[in-house]
């Protein structure tokens, strides 16, 4: 009897008209199976930046698994070249990128020439401001630390630097490394000290005859090869991966810690705009920063991340950390010019 009371049951419910109408896709699940529509007709995202392909590899095949229809190209330089490549593109009326990113140097120029998206970017509203470039064309894809860094086999702890004073010491006349090219590093002491100070550090720095790098990668290693003593600003991420691999290597805990970020934006007149988007949506989601910040081992933008994210600001608690304006971009040519002036004589 139970059997045929099922099926009854079943009979009578098949005609009946539903008395709760079925749920409506929500605006953002709506908005997304639109943008999925636009990105098979497009079938591919091009993107530009300055990762290494090592990095982007699980990142790219990430969003190929969940969105496979759509081919990922990546093309990486440095973020000069980048930038460089775009604004020669754009000379010639050409935009043949969709996403992008550079550094707070090279961007200035790049939303001048009207290359950039404005965009919602709406996983990033619970971001804080800083993160996010206040007119919506770009936001912050890592939050970067450089640090003074030593190597523990020639610099004995208890003589170690603890402070940015204290490498102005003469006993480390000679035994000191800086970045060819660290412009960006007088934009991030700048954002903390403000100009005079920093001119005066980096002018006192150079009395002990710093050695020019290329690099951070490259100088994190010769650091740990012993072929200096100290580099005043390596990534903090890239000393502690060499530490991990056993690496004689040890950071300085300054006050404060400097911090950047490279921002990340849609192309103006992408070729696959919906693909764009889709991609812009998905890197700055909890799932796609996971993995990217994962990938990088950098602090990533979304407060509510764990993995190496919350790894890393947890190595970093307590301590003062100054992440360097957006709009200190500005001032890149001058800052130059007072890197150049001071270290390049």
């Amino acid at each position: 009897m139970k059997n045929v009371f099922g099926r009854l049951l079943i009979i009578a419910f098949a005609g009946a008209v539903p008395l709760v109408s079925p749920i409506s896709l929500s605006a953002q699940q709506q908005r997304e199976a639109r943008l999925i529509e636009g990105a098979k007709k497009e079938g591919k995202l091009v993107f530009w930046g300055s990762d290494q392909a090592s990095i982007m590899r699980p990142v790219l095949d990430a969003f190929s698994k969940k969105y496979p229809f759509i081919q990922t190209e990546y093309w990486r330089a440095g973020s000069d070249k980048v930038a460089e490549k775009e604004l020669a593109e754009a000379r010639v009326g050409r935009q043949s990128f969709d996403f992008s990113s550079v550094d707070i140097d090279t961007y200035p120029e790049i939303k001048k020439a009207g290359l950039m998206k404005k965009y919602d970017w709406p996983n990033t509203r619970s971001w804080d401001p800083k993160y996010r470039e206040p007119e919506g064309y770009a936001v912050a894809r890592n939050i970067l630390q450089t640090v003074i860094a030593y190597n523990r086999d020639l610099v004995p702890a208890a003589e170690a630097p603890k402070s940015w004073e204290d490498v102005l010491n003469p006993k480390w006349k000679g035994a000191i490394s800086v970045d060819k090219e660290g412009y960006d590093w007088v934009l991030m002491l700048w954002a903390a000290w403000g100009k005079e100070k920093t001119v005066t550090y980096l002018k006192n720095v150079s009395k002990n005859g710093v050695t020019l790098g290329e690099g951070s990668s490259a100088r994190t290693e010769m650091l740990a090869a012993g072929a200096f003593k100290i580099d005043l600003r390596l990534n903090l991420n890239q000393v502690r991966d060499r530490q991990k691999k056993g690496a004689p290597v040890e950071w300085v805990r300054t006050n404060p810690i400097l911090e950047k970020g490279t921002f990340m934006y849609i192309a103006e007149t992408a070729p696959h705009p919906n693909a764009a988007m889709l991609f812009a949506d998905w890197l700055t989601s909890s799932e796609g920063q996971k993995i990217y910040s994962d990938a990088k081992g950098q602090i990533s933008p979304d407060p509510t991340l764990k993995g190496r994210s919350a790894e890393m600001a947890e190595v970093l608690k307590g301590l003062k950390r100054v992440f360097v304006p957006l709009d200190m971009g500005k001032y890149t040519n001058e800052a130059e010019q007072i890197y150049k002036d001071i270290f390049w004589k």
